[in-house]
C-alpha cells in the first residue's frame, strides 16, 4: 500500500447529478405532455356536450365543417359559449401540447440540465415548429 493520500473521484458525483438531471427533464416533459392530452380531451367533451345542447349538428354538417383558424372568431365563439368554437379550443390545446413540451424542453436544457447543445437543438426545433404552424398558410 502506497501512503499517498487518495484522491476523491467527483466522476460517480458527476453521474449522479447527470442522471438526476435527466431524469427531472423527462419527469416534466411527461407531465406537460399529459396534462396538455387531459386538458384537451375534456374541453373537447364539453365542447361536444354543449354543442348537442343547443343543436346536435348532423354528420352531413360535421363532415364538411372546417376549423376556423381566426384567433378572433374562436375567443368570440368561445365566450358566447359555441360548442363548436370550444371543440376547437379543444384542438388548439391538443396541437399546442408537443410544442408546449419543446419549449420546456428548452428551457430545463438550459437551467436543469445545463445542456447548451441540447438547448440550442431544442430552440431551433421550436422556432421550425412555430414558423411551421403559424406562417405556413
Amino acid at each position: 500500500m502506497s501512503d499517498e493520500p487518495q484522491k476523491p473521484t467527483t466522476d460517480a458525483a458527476d453521474n449522479s447529478a447527470k442522471i438526476h438531471s435527466d431524469a427531472i427533464v423527462q419527469d416534466v416533459s411527461g407531465w406537460v405532455l399529459r396534462i396538455g392530452v387531459i386538458l384537451s380531451v375534456v374541453v373537447m367533451i364539453l365542447g361536444f356536450i354543449i354543442s348537442y345542447i343547443q343543436r346536435a349538428p348532423s354528420v352531413k354538417y360535421m363532415e364538411h365543417a372546417t376549423f376556423k383558424w381566426s384567433v378572433h372568431k374562436l375567443v368570440f365563439g368561445v365566450l358566447h359559449g359555441s360548442g363548436e368554437s370550444i371543440i376547437e379550443l379543444g384542438l388548439l390545446l391538443l396541437v399546442l401540447t408537443p410544442v408546449t413540451r419543446v419549449a420546456v424542453s428548452v428551457f430545463l436544457f438550459t437551467f436543469v440540465d445545463k445542456d447548451r447543445f441540447y438547448a440550442w437543438v431544442t430552440l431551433g426545433v421550436l422556432i421550425i415548429t412555430l414558423v411551421s404552424l403559424f406562417l405556413i398558410r
